[in-house]
């Protein structure tokens, strides 16, 4: 199935990027394409590009290739953000089983293969707009998948964002070969299985839904950067990506519904790149000194 994927993925995006030479070609979204209202979803390679292109790894366990919790709500805050016939959500297809931890790195090779072949395929979009998530083990295969990225795909990735991340303790709180500026880490406080301890799991790993919002401010605004300096075609007739505005006007981040955000955090400002609720490490053992403790 994977290397289905890497075969047809990139003759479909290529297929549409050659359509997008004419100015109808993103004019209207597929009217399938829409809100994520369920585990799954293959935006990208059903329906080709769009100016935001959104790839998410599941958590261990999960349903589908989206999940059930941070997935389709990342999505949709972006979908609001952005229009959703401007957003291309696609999920990456591994089992997420917990065996999938214990690889090296964290991460199972088909789960890292298989988001490597989306966004190397989606870098056959020009001017389109990359970014990536992933939720604990999720998390994982992001840390993997684009740190062995070649230099040119990894520059086409506007934003990261990660969540229960089983590999910032071990990475260093940060992507390595990835910029920390378009990086941005939350770990719940007491979380231990962002200090590198897969068990026991506590509630508070499963509870980064809250995060959301921040998280998608982080990811507009790195698009919206992104945008500035590559930006979104101008059509002749008027009509961009998804339908709506002209030019430029089918990126415009509207924040008004952004949700609530993380404390500190202001619409207005950017979210601080070092914004990661790091839980306190663990106590050092105590020694036994001379028999007694």
């Amino acid at each position: 199935m994977l290397l289905l994927k890497s075969l047809v993925l990139p003759l479909l995006l290529s297929l549409g990027q050659a359509a997008m030479s004419g100015p109808r070609s993103l004019s209207r979204y597929h009217p399938r394409q829409a809100w994520s209202v369920g585990w799954w979803s293959s935006e990208l390679q059903q329906y080709g590009c769009r100016p935001v292109i959104f790839v998410f790894a599941k958590a261990t366990y999960e349903p589908g290739n989206l999940g059930g919790t941070i997935g389709p709500a990342l999505s949709d805050g972006l979908k609001l953000v952005f229009g959703v016939g401007n957003v291309a959500t696609q999920g990456v297809d591994y089992y997420g089983l917990i065996g999938g931890n214990y690889y090296p790195g964290g991460a199972p090779p088909w789960g890292i293969y298989d988001m490597q072949a989306i966004i190397t395929s989606a870098t056959s979009c020009p001017h389109s707009k990359i970014v990536v998530s992933g939720y604990s083990q999720g998390a994982a295969i992001v840390h993997r998948a684009i740190e062995a990225l070649a230099p040119e795909v990894q520059a086409r990735i506007a934003g990261v964002v990660t969540f229960g991340d089983t590999q910032t303790l071990q990475d260093g709180g940060r992507i390595v070969g990835f910029p920390a500026n378009r990086t941005l880490i939350i770990c719940n406080n007491g979380d231990i299985i962002c200090v590198g301890t897969m068990v026991p799991i506590y509630p508070v790993h499963w509870d980064y839904v809250k995060w959301v919002p921040t998280a998608t401010l982080f990811l507009a605004q790195a698009i919206m950067v992104a945008n500035a300096a590559d930006p979104w075609p101008i059509y002749t007739n008027g009509t961009g990506g998804g339908g709506a505005g002209t030019g430029n006007g089918t990126l415009v981040a509207n924040l008004t519904d952004v949700g609530e955000l993380g404390p500190g955090v202001q619409k207005d400002a950017p979210v601080p790149t070092k914004f990661v609720a790091f839980p306190p490490p663990p106590p050092p053992p105590t020694q036994a000194v001379g028999g007694l403790r």
